[in-house]
């Protein structure tokens, strides 16, 4: 589940959403859940993901729709799309680096503190460099 609903991509694309949609809604919906696990993918870095801080929403909520929006355009035929666009996505993409290098907050969101480690049990190597010398 992702920050933004297909009614909220629907606003923001106008009649933009009918065309390039038409009635495969599925497709706006993966392209936002895409949108959303990319956000998500660079909060998880310093915060419990999703989300869930009331302060933070409408903020989320403009990512998630910038950056399906720009998926969005890409499904047009020649994946040519406003440069005003381009710079919101670059834009956003810039707050979820500063937020990954702590340079950014979002204020009231749960830090993620946790410093685990997973170890994996594997069998020995069945292809290693001396096994397959000389193939």
């Amino acid at each position: 589940m992702g920050y933004a609903t297909i009614d909220d991509l629907k606003e923001r694309l106008g009649v933009v959403f009918g065309e390039i949609y038409g009635s495969e809604e599925s497709a706006a919906e993966t392209d936002l859940e895409g949108a959303a696990a990319e956000i998500d993918g660079a909060l998880a870095c310093r915060y419990h993901v999703p989300v869930a801080a009331p302060e933070n929403l409408p903020l989320l909520k403009d990512w998630n729709l910038t950056l399906a929006e720009e998926r969005t355009y890409a499904r047009a035929a020649g994946s040519q799309y406003a440069e005003k666009i381009k710079r919101r996505a670059d834009l956003v993409r810039n707050y979820l680096d500063m937020i990954r290098l702590s340079r950014f907050s979002l204020t009231g969101a749960e830090e993620n503190t946790s410093e685990s480690a997973v170890l994996v049990d594997i069998a020995e190597p069945v292809f290693t460099r001396n096994k397959l010398r000389g193939f």
